[in-house]
């Protein structure tokens, strides 16, 4: 119990509203999922007419466009004060301006409500200082077709009165594709394209040689999720700050391919009414398993967020790196994605920066505590196959409800990972790329000996044939060596440590990667039983891609090698031969910030095969 409670309060962070809304007494952001202006304006009376007699002059509202050919473009929303008879003005800092999408939704049904002065203080923050305007610098993805502002006069906390309603304000539609991303199948002539629409209809890729036309098309398949499928609240709360109906998911698979080729497509929504496409996107198609003619290289990193979940930039300038990165072949993170736990909004926001990279190579994904971790509902819901109520919850863990109730349902529903013998989705799954095994785990599920994904793992690596891949990689999303002071973290990888290292040990795993602690660190080789160079991996935690930095002391553990704290940034894997692979950590920066790309640390692992 005590390392529950200690969990819960280290992993309290603020999930923000849809538009980011800031208290105007502390600068920070409001928490989406705790927002009592929210239940105010839901449970108000609306009386619609607050003048009766003549007035001098009305408030209103108005935007600075009325239609939105894409997400994320700049909205500002002006109004009037309005005058009475006397003079004085109708509007206060009290009243609160809400936004409706669809443009006729009631009254009760808004997605994001603020008071002018939180307005005032969130346009501040956004770099506006106008005193009568809300500067929003980016839209976010809204699935319908259009929205409405409206500004209520707040009587009390029980009685509103409608002021004003801003013109309709049309979005680009039902059936524009968006959060694009890419994902390789066990087939290395296959590539996964996946998106996101507000509407169903038939998903088609269109793909070619990047030299000639798209001529090949391939249809895909779709599906979904409702609020009744996930675990518990908030997640399944069907109301502002949570639960939003996520659309339609589509699964496009591109077949045929040849490897390493260049490949142009564009993916769309077919209807009676014709289809809408995406931009064209190009990617290189898969090496050959087995062969490995020159270095080839790939991102890895895991703890990301985005700067909607209130945090700092790092997020964003890691995806903004990871898309200008030159070469790689993939990017694989290894759990706490978007940090959305329960707030939908933020999995559309997280799921559109990372398009600046997974439109062009493929991001194979892992499970972290803020995806899956649940304490009830999950039986008949969880995705994973557990049969519980609950997720993993050992005596000696500390796996509680990091998401928010959402128990993996939308990360299983947003990602397609590969499937192979008694795989299971992207709980634990292997893939071979070139020269390259590499295997993904569920530290959020049991690793213990005679486990269900223990005997998995066990007999994926004794069918690793390492003359074809010589390398054999770990990711998992806890670390089991960390040198970090946190004794409620320290004691689960301690414990995950004791089962599994005997089997790193014995099938020669090269390298054990990891996150979940938001720093950098990187132990020797050989690390076995707690000693160096002892026939072990290499253990390198990467949790550094956005996330809020921790800033525990280090134990003085012998095998530490490289400790970096309180900086953004990235693994980079190089892969030259069969025998010799570098290993760098590439800070991460703004466009502008010359320390961008610097490297803070780097090793190169050499085997004698």
């Amino acid at each position: 119990q005590f390392l529950f409670e200690q969990a819960s309060l280290k992993d309290k962070h603020t999930q923000p509203t849809i538009l980011s809304i800031v208290d105007p007494v502390s600068g920070t952001y409001l928490n989406a999922l705790e927002n009592s202006l929210y239940q105010d304006l839901k449970n108000a009376q609306l009386m619609e007419h607050r003048f009766l007699g003549t007035t001098e002059n009305l408030p209103n509202l108005n935007l600075d466009k009325t239609k939105m050919s894409t997400f994320h473009q700049s909205l500002v929303l002006s109004w009037t004060l309005g005058q009475t008879m006397r003079g004085h003005s109708i509007v206060d800092d009290q009243d609160i301006v809400a936004l409706y999408c669809p443009a006729t939704s009631d009254h009760g049904s808004f997605l994001e409500a603020a008071t002018l002065e939180q307005i005032h203080a969130t346009s501040r923050k956004a770099g506006s200082t106008q005193q009568q305007e809300w500067l929003i610098p980016s839209f976010p993805v809204v699935k319908h077709e259009s929205c409405q502002f409206r500004m209520f006069d707040r009587k009390s906390n029980s009685t509103l009165q409608l002021l004003a309603s801003s013109p309709t304000l049309k979005l680009p539609g039902n059936r524009t594709p968006t959060g694009i991303h890419m994902s390789y199948s066990q087939d290395p002539t296959e590539m996964v394209i996946q998106f996101n629409t507000a509407d169903k209809g038939k998903p088609i890729a269109m793909y070619g040689l990047s030299d000639n036309q798209m001529a090949s098309k391939a249809e895909g398949k779709s599906h979904t999720y409702t609020a009744q499928d996930l675990c518990d609240a908030p997640a399944n709360q069907t109301e502002a700050g949570k639960f939003q109906p996520p659309g339609f998911f589509h699964v496009v698979v591109l077949t045929g391919l040849k490897l390493n080729a260049s490949y142009s497509y564009k993916v769309g929504l077919a209807s009676g009414q014709g289809v809408i496409w995406s931009d064209e996107f190009s990617f290189l198609s898969s090496l050959p398993v087995g062969q490995q003619k020159e270095p080839f290289s790939y991102l890895v990193y895991g703890d990301q967020g985005c700067p909607s979940v209130g945090w700092g930039k790092g997020g964003e300038w890691v995806a903004s790196m990871s898309g200008r990165e030159e070469g790689i072949r993939s990017v694989h993170h290894f759990g706490d994605l978007s940090y959305a736990r329960g707030a939908s909004h933020i999995w559309d926001e997280w799921m559109n920066m990372i398009q600046s990279f997974s439109t062009k190579v493929p991001i194979m994904v892992g499970i972290g505590n803020h995806e899956y971790d649940h304490v009830v509902g999950g039986k008949g819901k969880d995705p994973s196959g557990i049969t519980e109520d609950h997720g993993y919850m050992p005596e000696w863990g500390n796996f509680g409800y990091d998401s928010g109730g959402e128990c993996g349902v939308p990360t299983v529903n947003r990602f397609t990972m590969p499937t192979s013998n008694k795989s299971n989705g992207l709980f634990w799954y292997s893939h071979n790329f070139a020269s390259v095994h590499t295997i993904t785990l569920s530290s959020e599920h049991n690793l213990t000996k005679g486990s269900v994904q223990y005997e998995w793992m066990l007999e994926d690596l004794k069918s690793v044939n390492r003359t074809i891949t010589p390398w054999v990689i770990v990711e998992l999303h806890r670390p089991i060596y960390q040198s970090q002071v946190d004794y409620a973290q320290n004691i689960v990888g301690v414990a995950i440590r004791y089962e599994i290292d005997d089997l790193l040990l014995k099938f020669n795993v090269d390298l054990v990667l990891a996150g979940h602690y938001h720093s950098y660190l990187r132990t020797c080789d050989g690390l076995y039983q707690s000693k160096c160079h002892n026939g072990g991996p290499t253990h390198i935690c990467v949790g550094t891609a956005g996330a809020s930095f921790d800033s525990n002391m280090l134990y003085p553990q012998k095998w530490t090698e490289a400790f970096i704290s309180k900086q953004w940034g990235y693994g980079r894997i190089t892969v030259y031969n069969a025998s010799t692979l570098h290993f760098e950590f590439v800070e991460a920066g703004a466009n502008n910030d010359t320390n961008a790309g610097r490297i803070g640390d780097s090793v190169w692992i050499e085997r004698d095969r």
